[in-house]
C-alpha cells in the first residue's frame, strides 16, 4: 500500500543553494529594516520625553512664581486677602448651600444679592 501523500507532513526543503542564499539575504533585509524602524521610534520617544520633561520644568517654574507672588500680597495687604478669602467662603456656601436646599425663588433671593455684594466689595479693594 501506498501511503497517502495528503496525510503525511510537508517539509520545506529548497532546490538549491541560491534559492535559500536568496531567502536569508531577504530576511536580512527584512531585519535590518525592522531595526531601524525600532531605532527610529526609539529616538522619537526619548525626544518626546525631553519635551515632556521640558514643558513640565516650564510649568513648575510659573506655578512656584505665581504661588511666591500671592504669599507676598497676602503678606503686603492682609485685610484685603482675608475680606477676599471671607468673601470666596461665604459665596460657596451660599451656592452649595443653595444647591441643596430651598426652592430656585429662595436661591435666587440670596445667591445674587450675596454675589453681587462679593463683587462689590472686591471691585472697590481694587480699585
Amino acid at each position: 500500500m501506498d501511503p497517502n501523500p495528503s496525510n503525511q507532513p510537508q517539509t520545506f526543503k529548497p532546490t538549491s543553494g541560491t534559492a535559500a542564499a536568496r531567502a536569508s539575504e531577504a530576511g536580512q533585509k527584512l531585519a535590518d529594516k525592522v531595526d531601524d524602524a525600532a531605532h527610529s521610534v526609539r529616538e522619537q520617544v526619548d525626544h518626546a520625553k525631553q519635551k515632556v520633561s521640558e514643558v513640565y520644568d516650564q510649568a513648575n517654574k510659573t506655578v512656584s512664581e505665581q504661588y511666591d507672588k500671592a504669599l507676598d500680597y497676602s503678606r503686603e495687604n492682609p485685610g484685603k486677602t482675608t475680606l477676599i478669602a471671607f468673601g470666596i467662603g461665604v459665596g460657596v456656601g451660599v451656592l452649595l448651600v443653595g444647591n441643596f436646599t430651598g426652592s430656585r425663588s429662595r436661591r435666587r433671593r440670596v445667591v445674587e444679592p450675596v454675589l453681587s455684594a462679593v463683587s462689590t466689595l472686591a471691585r472697590e479693594l481694587f480699585q
